[in-house]
C-alpha cells in the first residue's frame, strides 16, 4: 500500500515538474518561429494553420485511423525487432491495431510506447523536404512544409490521445497525464529537430535554449524567487 501510494506521488510530482518544461519549450519554439517569415506570414502562423486544419478535420469530418495504424505497426515492428517480442495484428471496432507481446507473454512498456513517441508523418514531411533540397532550392515551399508539419503533428497528438484515452480505465489519472506529457514533449523535440533540417531558417537549438531559459524563469517564479536570471 505504501509503495503504491509513493509511486503515485512520484508520478504526480513528475507531471507538476514537467508542466513548466512543456510551457517553456513550446513558447521557445513559437518565439523562434515568429522570427522567420514567408510570404509576409510568420512561420508560427503557418504551423498553427496546419495544426488547426487537422483539428477541424478530426473533430468535424473524420479520423483517419488507418493512417495512424500504418505508422503504429511500422514502429511497433521496429521496436520488437530491436528489443524482442512479437506483434500481433488485431481488429477493434473496425480499426486495425497492433498488440505488443514479449516472449513470456508480458507486455513490454518500451515496445508498447515507442509508436506514440515517434511522429512518423511529421518526420516524413521533414525528410522529404531535406531530400528535395539536395536537387533544387525549395525555399519558396517552406510555408507548405511548415503547414504540413503543423498538420501532421496535430494528427499524431490527437490520434495518440484517442488511443491512450481508451486505456484510461486501466490507469490512474496521474499515469495518463504523465504518458500524455511525455508523448507531447518527446514528439515536440523530434519534430523540432526534423523541422530544423527541413527549414534551415528555423533553429531548434536556439528554440531549446530559449525554452530552457523560460522554463527556468517559471521554476524560479513558482519557488518564490522570480529574480533568478
Amino acid at each position: 500500500m505504501i509503495k503504491h501510494f509513493f509511486a503515485r506521488l512520484v508520478k504526480c510530482l513528475m507531471v507538476v515538474l514537467m508542466l513548466p518544461l512543456l510551457i517553456g519549450v513550446v513558447s521557445g519554439a513559437a518565439y523562434r518561429l515568429e522570427g522567420i517569415s514567408f510570404a509576409d506570414i510568420t512561420g508560427y502562423r503557418w504551423v498553427i494553420w496546419g495544426f488547426l486544419t487537422y483539428v477541424g478535420v478530426h473533430l468535424i469530418l473524420f479520423r483517419p485511423y488507418w493512417l495512424f495504424s500504418f505508422s503504429h505497426k511500422i514502429f511497433s515492428t521496429l521496436a520488437v525487432w530491436l528489443f524482442g517480442g512479437q506483434v500481433a495484428s488485431v481488429e477493434d471496432e473496425g480499426r486495425s491495431r497492433s498488440r505488443m507481446n514479449t516472449a513470456d507473454g508480458d507486455g513490454s512498456p518500451l515496445v508498447a510506447f515507442s509508436p506514440y513517441i515517434v511522429p512518423f508523418y511529421t518526420l516524413a514531411v521533414c525528410f522529404g523536404a531535406v531530400l528535395l533540397r539536395k536537387w533544387k532550392d525549395i525555399t519558396a515551399w517552406s510555408p507548405v512544409v511548415l503547414f504540413l508539419v503543423g498538420l501532421t503533428l496535430a494528427f499524431h497528438w490527437l490520434m495518440t490521445a484517442d488511443e491512450l484515452q481508451e486505456q484510461r480505465d486501466r490507469w490512474h489519472i496521474e499515469t495518463y497525464l504523465l504518458a500524455i506529457s511525455m508523448v507531447f514533449l518527446i514528439t515536440l523535440g523530434i519534430s523540432g529537430w526534423g523541422l530544423q533540417l527541413a527549414v534551415p531558417e528555423f533553429s531548434f537549438t536556439e528554440a531549446l535554449q530559449d525554452g530552457f531559459l523560460r522554463t527556468r524563469a517559471l521554476y524560479a517564479f513558482a519557488s518564490g524567487n522570480p529574480s533568478v536570471e
